[in-house]
């Protein structure tokens, strides 16, 4: 279970880098966060800890319902229906988010680190995640998925203290939702505005605003 987990995990994040829809990325960060739900409840089912079942129902609900309606809403309002704009072709795309993906693996596996029994299992696709978000927003040009690549980045981080310490205090994770949620409604007010003065959500568009 806990492989299949993982697995669905890793191949959410690289569909990311295949798929050539904004809508389609969105489904795929509600998958993902979806998987990190279940990873929490079976934590906390393994565990008996009450906060990492409070983690699993916030992440249920803001990260799986919340978050992906805000970014439906978005993508249906601005009509930014066509094609995901990239700086690297699909093949050189794809072929950095697999070399990532294994780096994940490797440093992961390298690692002293004093990890959690049920938790150091998913530290490898923790990684893997920071470093595929980190290059979602590299690698796109367009606010929307630049914001997805903001999110991704947070699961793994989230999930990479899971791994280590069956997660943070109540109250830190309560404030890191907190500010994930203000984020992802910054990030859509940013894209409706960027839509309405370029009526695109290209980011290159913005050097034109400098004098």
């Amino acid at each position: 279970m806990d492989s299949f987990i993982t697995v669905i995990l890793l191949v959410s994040t690289l569909l990311l880098f295949r798929t050539k829809k904004t809508m389609d990325a969105v489904f795929i960060i509600t998958i993902q966060s979806a998987g990190l739900a279940v990873i929490g409840f079976i934590m906390w089912y393994r565990t008996g800890l009450v906060h990492l079942l409070i983690g699993a129902v916030l992440t249920l609900v803001v990260k799986t319902f919340l978050i992906p309606y805000i970014l439906y809403y978005t993508v249906r309002k601005t009509k930014e229906h066509r094609n995901i704009v990239r700086s690297m072709g699909q093949f050189p795309t794809m072929l950095i988010a697999l070399l990532l993906t294994v780096l994940g693996q490797y440093v992961a596996s390298h690692l002293m680190l004093p990890g959690a029994e049920h938790g150091m299992r998913y530290l490898s696709a923790a990684i893997g995640l920071v470093f595929l978000g980190t290059f979602t927003i590299i690698n796109n040009k367009q606010v929307l998925m630049e914001g997805i690549g903001v999110i991704v980045i947070e699961n793994g981080l989230f999930l990479i203290t899971q791994s280590l310490s069956y997660g943070m205090p109540l109250a830190v994770e309560l404030g890191i939702f907190f500010d994930l949620f203000v984020a992802v409604v910054i990030i859509a007010s940013l894209t409706f505005k960027i839509h309405s003065v370029f009526h695109s959500l290209n980011t290159e568009k913005m050097q034109d605003l400098r004098g």
